[in-house]
């Protein structure tokens, strides 16, 4: 059995998006570029579709200790843009469902259903019910909703400030996906907004259609 498999198997359910201790942040050379934060050595896989500049970090799934309270940038971005089912990794395409605790959806303005934003990726129908098991976040309650638009939001990350002696960390920010300081941003994670959802039933995963389900 290879050691990543028998860390896996040591720890049973490990979400896909989940941090490893081995995947350490990677040193890095930060410039300024055309305007914009950049690194020395940037290759094609450092921006998003946007052109917003991602933190680097290594990438070493089921080595060492997962670290639950963690996210890895990549896993988690690559889950928010494609789909993926945050626990298994695999695509959830149309059938894409998002659970929130109840506290995130009940902070949603304006009539039902008002938008909810959320930087949590999407999950497949069949890992609905064990995250609801066991995800921390879940535990004082949740919802689930199946949006007919999913729209990008906001980016958390480091925004970077020139200064006599370079460039240097400014500020923990989460700002506007087109906000104009992502030009100045080494992103970490992505929040989408949910539109247009219904609230589906657990037990037979039929849409119940109310705020209050």
């Amino acid at each position: 059995m290879s050691g990543s498999v028998a860390n896996l198997a040591r720890w049973g359910v490990v979400p896909y998006i989940t941090a490893w201790s081995s995947e350490e942040m990677l040193p890095v050379t930060f410039v300024l570029r055309d305007g914009r934060l950049a690194y020395a050595d940037e290759t094609v896989v450092d921006r998003d579709g946007a052109g917003v500049l991602w933190t680097r970090v290594g990438f070493s799934p089921g080595v060492g200790v997962p670290e639950f309270k963690s996210v890895h940038f990549l896993r988690h971005r690559r889950a928010m843009r494609g789909r993926l089912c945050q626990v298994c990794g695999t695509p959830c395409g149309r059938s894409a469902l998002w659970m929130l605790s109840r506290e995130e959806y009940e902070s949603a303005e304006g009539p039902w259903p008002a938008p909810v934003m959320t930087a949590h990726p999407p999950v497949c129908p069949g890992c609905v019910e064990r995250s609801g098991r066991l995800c921390p976040h879940l535990r004082d309650g949740y919802v689930v909703l199946r949006p007919r638009r999913v729209a990008p939001a906001a980016i958390s990350g480091m925004l970077y400030g020139p200064t006599r002696a370079g460039l240097v960390p400014a500020a923990a920010v989460t700002i506007a996906h087109d906000d104009p300081r992502t030009r100045l941003l080494s992103a970490a994670q992505l929040h989408v907004t949910l539109e247009d959802y219904d609230v589906v039933s657990l037990d037979s995963m039929i849409v119940t259609g109310s705020r209050g389900a």
